[in-house]
């Protein structure tokens, strides 16, 4: 009796699971070799079904447009300019439910679009999440811009102090933007007074709202260090403007935040180092910290009389109805 031979069937893979998608949103004006090669890094870092959207917050410079292109992204154009506009933009526009930020003049780690998803997976609660921003190794500065480095991963929530992150290096659940209307449009580069903190302003609200987020140094990106240090000190005066304007609109929403908030720009990141900075002979430390206690000394007394409605300024300059 003959006897067939046994088989042996191949193994059967259990399938790879596959990460949520993620929409990336990089706005940008008039900056188009920064733009270059913040699109370089960031394509080189998504998967098959992300999405990268370019936001042009109104460039004067038809290369923004050529940039865009040539890297076959998504291409949408603002007739009004403001980085919250631009930003707002985007995650209108955006497909998917995790929406990323990355400013033109940062670079991101190859799997950083993995880490964002990651995190997310891991904690379905997670309402935003930023990461580490760093130096370029090939670069110096004594004031460095847009910086996040501490080593440690840090659950974010009503009672933390200090630096929440950046939105050059963010991502958001959609629904959490449509939840608390997305950046105010009133604050942010561009905004008609320059008050730098819309990031950091969005982030208040989404606590706030009894939300939480996570800084995780995992999600890595670094951001180019190109200002001067005339330029240095005008954007201390916008970023001391936008500390008042957050100030005030939290002392209308979480009276006992907006006093934890007012100490850490006030007094740790800003009067705390004057002296030691000109101990050292370094003036331009301590002139960075004084205008920024005088931009949000103007911040506060100008936002204290503006409006808040649904947790967004009203501002009469705005020459257009803020998106809700």
């Amino acid at each position: 009796m003959l006897t067939q031979p046994a088989t042996t069937q191949p193994a059967v893979e259990a399938p790879t699971q596959t990460r949520s998608p993620v929409s990336v949103v990089v706005p940008t004006r008039d900056r188009p070799e920064l733009l270059d090669g913040c699109l370089a890094t960031v394509t080189a870092a998504l998967g098959a079904d992300d999405e990268l959207i370019v936001v042009d917050s109104a460039a004067r410079d038809p290369a923004v447009r050529d940039v865009a292109e040539r890297h076959c992204v998504t291409y949408v154009r603002c007739d009004v300019p403001g980085a919250s506009i631009a930003r707002n933009t985007g995650w209108r526009h955006a497909r998917h439910d995790l929406v990323a930020y990355v400013d033109d003049d940062a670079r991101v780690a190859p799997d950083w679009a993995d880490a964002i998803a990651a995190r997310f997976f891991e904690d379905p609660g997670l309402a935003f999440l930023t990461g580490r921003i760093d130096v370029p190794d090939d670069e110096q500065a004594d004031r460095p811009v847009a910086v996040i480095t501490d080593a440690q991963a840090q659950e974010l929530d009503v009672r933390t102090r200090g630096a929440l992150g950046q939105s050059a290096n963010m991502a958001i659940r959609r629904s959490v933007l449509e939840q608390v209307g997305g950046f105010d449009e009133a604050m942010g580069p561009g905004s008609p007074r320059g008050a730098i903190a819309e990031d950091v302003d969005l982030y208040d609200r989404i606590l706030c709202a009894g939300l939480r987020g996570r800084y995780d140094p995992s999600v890595q990106a670094w951001h180019r260090q190109w200002r001067d240090r005339r330029t240095l000190l005008r954007l201390d005066w916008h970023y001391g403007l936008g500390a008042g304007f957050r100030v005030a609109k939290l002392l209308r929403i979480d009276r006992r935040r907006a006093w934890t908030v007012a100490r850490n720009v006030v007094w740790d990141w800003s009067l705390k180092g004057v002296v030691p900075a000109l101990l050292q002979g370094y003036e331009y430390g301590a002139a960075y910290r004084l205008v920024r206690v005088a931009g949000a000394v103007v911040g506060l007394a100008v936002a204290l009389t503006l409006p808040v409605r649904d947790g967004h300024y009203v501002d009469r300059r705005m020459t257009w109805a803020p998106a809700r």
